[in-house]
């Protein structure tokens, strides 16, 4: 990884870390407003859960624990390495198929 792409993990992981502590402290006062508002909780759930799935789509992006482009470039690397090198050993047999 190069200086610039360390860096913009860097300000990702930030952004993310700002976003979920947004995210915590709207939501409980949101919760607060609404129990004390009518005594009893009805429509913080709602905030809570579609912000949530904005937080959750935000965590992917940034830490990404499914799909990797390091993984796969590392993945495609060795594939051909691999390849060139039975190639040339191919090569060099006398009986190569």
């Amino acid at each position: 990884m190069n200086e610039q792409k360390i860096l913009e993990k860097a300000e990702n992981i930030d952004s993310f870390k700002s976003h979920l502590l947004v995210y915590i402290l709207v939501n409980i006062f949101l919760f607060d407003v609404d129990l004390y508002g009518n005594g009893h909780i009805n429509w913080a759930f709602f905030s809570l859960m579609g912000w949530g799935i904005g937080l959750l789509s935000h965590y992917m992006y940034v830490f990404n624990p499914f799909f990797s482009v390091e993984k796969e470039v590392e993945k495609l690397t060795k594939k051909i390495k691999d390849r060139l090198t039975n190639n040339v050993v191919r090569a060099y047999t006398p009986f190569a198929l």
